[in-house]
Formats: C-alpha cells, sequence, structure tokens
C-alpha cells in the first residue's frame, strides 16, 4: 500500500467517522436517520459558500463559523421530521428520507445555476480561498487534521452514552419507547436530540469534505456517504469507539474495490457489493447464531 492510498483511505474514514457517529446517535435513539446523504450534502453545500462569502475574515474566526453554519443547517434539516413525529407522529425513517430526496435536487440546480464557480469547467461552486483549506499532513493524499477531530467525536460520544444521564436515556429509549415514557423520560426531548445532533454531525462531515479533501462543493460528492455512514454505526452496534475501525474497514474496501475496478476496467460497482455482503453477515449473524441455537 502507498502512502497516497493509505491517505485517501484515512481521509474518507474521517467523514464515515463524523457521520457515522451522527447515525450511531439517531440509531440508539429509536430514530434512523435516513436523510444522511441530503445532510452531508447540505453541509458542504453551505459551508463552501459560506468560506467564500466570508473570504476577508480571518481563518481562526471564518473556519469555525463556518463550520458551526454547516453544522445547523444540517440540523435545522433534521429537525422537520423530529418535530413531524412529535406533532404527526410521522415516523423519522420516512420522513428524513423523503426530507433528503427533496433538497438534493435544489443544491443540484443551484450549483449548475446561480451558485456556480465561474473560474472553473466542474459542477461546482467557487473554490475556497486557499487559506481556508485544512493542509495535507499526509502528501500527496488530501489528509488532513479533521481526522484527528473525528476520533475526539467518537471518544466524546462513547462517553456519553456510557458516563451521563442523557447516554442512558437514549439508551433506554431506543430499546423501549413505551418503557422510557413510563419512566417519565420525554419523549419530545430525546427525539430532537438524537435526531437534530444526528443531523448537525452529518453536516460537519460535509463540511470537511468541501473544505479538506476537494476545496469546492462539486455536484453530487456526498453520493454514498450517508448510506456507509448508517452502515458503520449498525456495524459498530453497541459501542462508539468501534465507529473508528468500522469506518477504516469500509473506507478501504470502498477505495481498493474502486481502484481494483479502475485498473481492471470491472464495470461492476464492486465497493457496494463488498459492503453489502459483509453488512449483512455482520448485522444478521446474531440472528442467526440464535436461530440455530434455539433449532438445537
Amino acid at each position: 500500500m502507498n502512502v497516497y492510498l493509505l491517505g485517501t483511505i484515512l481521509n474518507m474514514a474521517t467523514i464515515l467517522m463524523t457521520a457515522g457517529c451522527g447515525s450511531f446517535l439517531s440509531v440508539k435513539g429509536g430514530n434512523f436517520n435516513l436523510g444522511g446523504e441530503g445532510q452531508v450534502y447540505t453541509g458542504g453545500f453551505i459551508g463552501a459558500l459560506s468560506l467564500v462569502a466570508f473570504r476577508n475574515l480571518p481563518s481562526v474566526i471564518a473556519v469555525p463559523l463556518c463550520f458551526l453554519i454547516s453544522g445547523c443547517a444540517a440540523a435545522l434539516m433534521a429537525l422537520v421530521p423530529a418535530f413531524l413525529k412529535q406533532y404527526r407522529r410521522v415516523d423519522v425513517l420516512l420522513s428524513s428520507f423523503l426530507i433528503s430526496a427533496g433538497v438534493i435536487p435544489l443544491i443540484d440546480a443551484g450549483i449548475a445555476g446561480p451558485f456556480r464557480g465561474e473560474t472553473n469547467n466542474l459542477l461546482a461552486t467557487a473554490f475556497i480561498p486557499e487559506k481556508f483549506v485544512f493542509p495535507s499532513i499526509l502528501n500527496p493524499s488530501r489528509l488532513n487534521g479533521t481526522f484527528f477531530v473525528a476520533i475526539v467525536f467518537c471518544v466524546f460520544l462513547f462517553y456519553v452514552m456510557t458516563r451521563t444521564r442523557l447516554g442512558q436515556q437514549l439508551e433506554v429509549f431506543g430499546i423501549s419507547p413505551d418503557f422510557a415514557v413510563y419512566s417519565g423520560f420525554s419523549d419530545s426531548k430525546l427525539t430532537l436530540v438524537s435526531v437534530t445532533v444526528s443531523g448537525f454531525l452529518h453536516g460537519a462531515a460535509g463540511f470537511f469534505c468541501t473544505a479538506g479533501t476537494y476545496a469546492t462543493c462539486h455536484s453530487g460528492f456526498y453520493a454514498g456517504f450517508g448510506w456507509n455512514a448508517l452502515s458503520v454505526a449498525l456495524i459498530s452496534q453497541s459501542n462508539p469507539l468501534f465507529i473508528i475501525p468500522s469506518s477504516v474497514i469500509l473506507a478501504g474496501l470502498t477505495t481498493g474495490a474502486s481502484q481494483f475496478s479502475m485498473m481492471h476496467n470491472f464495470g461492476f460497482d464492486m465497493g457496494a457489493m463488498l459492503q453489502g455482503v459483509i453488512l449483512f453477515f455482520i448485522v444478521f449473524s446474531p440472528s442467526v447464531i440464535r436461530l440455530v441455537r434455539r433449532g438445537k
């Protein structure tokens, strides 16, 4: 494995770790956030536009500010399913997916139309000022310092889920919502926290893509990140720290399969096939084992 490939894998793992924390939180809270693709796209799009708009500000102010704007934009997008569940009893799984499916074409239209950069031939926004782009720590790949930020997210999520009252309530609520409500837990609070923070982390992942990897928001960059992040969350199951190795493994499978396809002119999406097979065995193997034991 060369340095470029290693850096590319770890860079993709950074995005999966960040978004995977969001998916993990929503799943543990009993709400499947299927709007990850659109939320990643929204965070990247808003982040790219914000960094260009704040080009005259110092980096120490502009970058954190735009990070918060990106995350909050995706969190607001996730807030709608939370309200729909609370006041209209609409399942987050359905509403988050439909909202994401509606937002993605709007962003595509914006990139192809009024927000398209004038200095490049890509379907992309204007390039982010160089002073705002995260520098590489493993040339020639685009791996940057956000890799360590993503690890901090995973460790902090582990602390929240295992050492705080909120984490324990989310755990109980995810297992049995009725029992949680009868125990005095706030249904609206737990749904709001798990879904909106999930959206924020997906938006943060999109910001890391545009500010750290692409230096712009190009059309379709989000593809696969939302679903892969959900895969990471399901593989990790009960321990947020497992998000780290799960993300690295999934990123390695995706990058390696893509490279193999390109070098050997293989026409199928091998990455998706491998992920599907591995995810199937990991997620369903406990159920299969239980069934076998019952048969005995």
